[in-house]
C-alpha cells in the first residue's frame, strides 16, 4: 500500500489558504508515490457570531502577515453580515467528496479562492452551489443529511485525536498510524524531501 498523506485543514484557515499552492505542488510531485487526503478540522467552529469592526481589522492584518510570508494573495474583503463560522463550509467539502468519490481537493481549493481572493460568502447556500455545481435545493438538502453532519463532525474529532490544534498540518502514515510531518506554513523546497526521506528510510 502507498503511504497515506493527510492535508489537516480548514476553510476559514488563513494560512492553510497561504500553505496550500506549495501543498499542492508537492501533490502533484508525488502522487505516484504517496496517497493524499485532506480533513477539516473545525478550526471555526465555536459561537457563530457576527464580526465586529475589532475582528474585521485583525483578520485583514493576519491576511496581510500570510501574504507578506507566503506570496499568496488576498483581497482583503469581508463580506457583508459574514459569520465567522467553518462548520457549514466543512460539510460542504463533504459534499463534495461525495459527489466526486474522491479527496475534493479541487472543490476545496475553489472554496478558499471564493472566499479569500474573491471575498464571497462561503456559508451561503448559493455561492456553495455554484462551487459544487450543484442546484441549490440539492445543495440544502444535503447541508442537512444525516451523513454529511456525522461525516463532518468525525472530521472534527479525528484532528483533535491526531492533536491538530494549530493549522494547517502535515501528517503521514507509512503503515503505523499518522505522524506529523510539520504543522504550519512549509514550503515545497522542505516539504518533499521530508517526505521522501519519511517514505525511503535511509538504512544503517
Amino acid at each position: 500500500m502507498k503511504p497515506k498523506l493527510l492535508f489537516v485543514t480548514d476553510p476559514l484557515c488563513s494560512w492553510c489558504w497561504g500553505t496550500l499552492p506549495e501543498f499542492n505542488l508537492a501533490r502533484e510531485q508525488l502522487k505516484d508515490r504517496v496517497e493524499f487526503d485532506l480533513l477539516m478540522g473545525g478550526l471555526q467552529i465555536g459561537p457563530a457570531d457576527g464580526l465586529l469592526e475589532y475582528d474585521k481589522k485583525r483578520l485583514q492584518r493576519l491576511w496581510r502577515e500570510v501574504a507578506e510570508v507566503t506570496g499568496q494573495r488576498f483581497s482583503q474583503k469581508i463580506p457583508p453580515d459574514f459569520i465567522y463560522h467553518s462548520e457549514i463550509s466543512c460539510r460542504a467539502v463533504e459534499i463534495a467528496r461525495k459527489k466526486h468519490g474522491a479527496p475534493p481537493f479541487e472543490f476545496f481549493h475553489k472554496l478558499q479562492r471564493a472566499f479569500y481572493l474573491q471575498g464571497q460568502n462561503i456559508n451561503d447556500v448559493n455561492v456553495l452551489a455554484n462551487l459544487l455545481e450543484m442546484n441549490e435545493w440539492e445543495v440544502r438538502d444535503e447541508l442537512q443529511t444525516e451523513s454529511i453532519i456525522a461525516a463532518t463532525r468525525a472530521n472534527f474529532s479525528q484532528a483533535r485525536a491526531l492533536s491538530a490544534n494549530a493549522l494547517p498540518n502535515v501528517m503521514l502514515d507509512v503503515g503505523a498510524g499518522y505522524k506529523l510531518v510539520c504543522g504550519g506554513y512549509v514550503t515545497t523546497d522542505y516539504l518533499i524531501p521530508d517526505i521522501v526521506s519519511r517514505i525511503n528510510p535511509v538504512s544503517d
